[in-house]
């Protein structure tokens, strides 16, 4: 089973159906077997073969398809990794990996020069690389089973470790099960995702999903900011968006998700973090439309939690999604109590065949079929999941166990911007909850700031919103700081980075 077969099996008979659209240009299913094969043909003219891995630095673009296509179809190893990360990233990705080839944005040439010696042959600029696929050679393809690695996926999650997830020809079968029977999605609908294709979420979403479902997808290379999104809404009227909770934060903000094009979306997607409900409650009456929270992972592509159209359980991640089987265990493993919360384990077709290069964690995280996610999650007398926040993310403060997401929540609820709870030593190098706050437009910042630092009994001792709210608290939740800040350090998927702030107080 080659992924790219599977994928595209019936795009000649789809004909002239647009599968992908972009600023100037589309093109229809049935022109992309041909793109494909002449994508492998070209990494086979770079030098790229069976099981060689292709690094693809590019943005958003027709190009970026033709050679992730192409690489399945060759049965090289595609490893798609983000063209504005710091070229440090880019080092250990291809000290990880040791791609053969590599297709780079032209930008980055200068930069990729201190790189170079350590790939065979590299391939800069999106035009160059039209230019060669107009005159490759089409492949015809190799043979895959259906457990042979086709393409890696890298995270470095909220710890900042870089890890790639390795997953195989067959875990793009699942890719049409949570568009088409959660969200009722089909071959009339436009899909647009304002995340980027190097990542999990859209590549399955976006890439698999429109390729098994023969819907049609919006490629967007700006980078996703307010502006960006907002135009490309108008320009290509999607009927799907799939999106993270920062980023409807931020389309909130900017006051343009009242627009025309935004209330005319059918569905609304959020993965990548817990959507809070009070942002989902905005998000709905600025455009009619319900979010729909859902969860899923690098290491498993497709949905392993999601809540359904028209039964949407705000504060939640919702329900197993098909095909998804999920147990929560207490750190030993065992089952814990029903109502309790404990971390998230996942079987599932498309979950990961482990990490690259990294066989212990490999053995820790992957055991049996089943992946250890690392979120915790308690389970409602409904049988609704509830997200508590990573394990790795539990702070024990005065004994007694907290929950950062929590906290979080409450300081959004009282009027933050957005919001980080991390744990310090004090100067008895006991651990102590320090709020991050991004005030919201309105607060004054006295109303956030001046908690004490040391007296575990109090709660900060102004009369603002946020205070209000800390001091209803049991006293061990109660921050014992709260500090202003511009913007709370995210990966591009809206995970809080909490490595950077417990970095930024450690050089205090």
């Amino acid at each position: 089973m080659n992924a790219a077969d599977f994928l595209l099996a019936e795009a000649r008979a789809r004909g002239d159906r647009p599968a992908f659209s972009w600023d100037g240009g589309r093109i229809a299913h049935g022109a992309l077997p041909d793109l494909a094969a002449r994508g492998a043909g070209l990494l086979a003219e770079l030098g790229a073969g069976r099981g060689a891995r292709v690094l693809i630095l590019l943005s958003d673009s027709i190009e970026f398809v033709a050679i992730y296509l192409g690489a399945l179809r060759l049965g090289a190893i595609a490893v798609a990794f983000n063209p504005q990360a710091p070229i440090s990233d880019m080092a250990r990705v291809v000290e990880d990996c040791g791609p053969s080839v590599a297709l780079i944005e032209a930008e980055l040439a200068p930069a990729w020069a201190a790189l170079s010696s350590a790939v065979s042959t590299t391939l800069a600029g999106r035009g160059e690389i039209a230019r060669r696929l107009a005159l490759a050679r089409p492949h015809p393809g190799a043979p895959a089973a259906a457990t042979d690695p086709a393409f890696l996926v890298y995270t470095s999650g909220t710890t900042g470790t870089l890890k790639a997830a390795i997953h195989r020809h067959g875990d793009v079968a699942l890719a049409a099960r949570y568009p088409r029977e959660v969200l009722g999605l089909g071959p009339d609908d436009v899909l647009f995702a304002t995340s980027k294709l190097f990542f999990a979420y859209p590549l399955g979403a976006i890439l698999f999903g429109t390729l098994a479902l023969g819907a049609s997808a919006v490629l967007c290379d700006g980078a996703p900011n307010p502006a960006n999104v907002a135009a490309a809404m108008a320009r290509h009227r999607p009927s799907a968006v799939f999106s993270v909770p920062t980023a409807y934060r931020n389309l909130l903000a900017a006051g343009v998700a009242e627009g025309e094009a935004f209330s005319a979306v059918r569905r609304y997607v959020s993965a990548g973090e817990r959507l809070p409900p009070a942002l989902c409650e905005r998000w709905r009456r600025a455009t009619g439309v319900e979010a729909l929270d859902a969860m899923g992972t690098s290491e498993t592509v497709f949905m392993l939690l999601a809540n359904a159209p028209g039964a949407a359980r705000p504060g939640a991640s919702g329900f197993p999604a098909p095909g998804a089987e999920l147990r929560l265990a207490d750190g030993a493993g065992d089952a814990v109590p029903p109502g309790a919360p404990g971390i998230l384990w996942a079987r599932i077709a498309s979950v990961a065949d482990g990490y690259w290069n990294r066989p212990e964690l490999s053995a820790e995280l992957f055991r049996a079929g089943w992946f250890k996610t690392g979120d915790l999650y308690r389970i409602d007398e409904d049988g609704a999941f509830h997200h508590q926040g990573r394990a790795d993310d539990m702070l024990k403060i005065a004994g007694q166990w907290v929950s950062p997401a929590e906290i979080e929540e409450l300081a959004l609820a009282a009027g933050c911007r957005d919001a980080a709870l991390v744990a310090a030593p004090d100067a008895d190098e006991l651990a102590r909850a320090v709020l991050f706050v991004v005030p919201g437009a309105n607060a004054p910042r006295d109303n956030v700031a001046n908690a004490p630092q040391d007296n575990a009994a109090n709660a900060p001792r102004d009369d603002g919103a946020l205070a209000a709210a800390l001091l209803a608290l049991p006293a061990h939740k109660r921050p014992r700081a709260v500090r202003c800040v511009k913007e709370i350090p995210r990966t591009a998927t809206g995970k809080i980075q909490r490595y950077k702030l417990r970095a930024e107080m450690e050089r205090e």
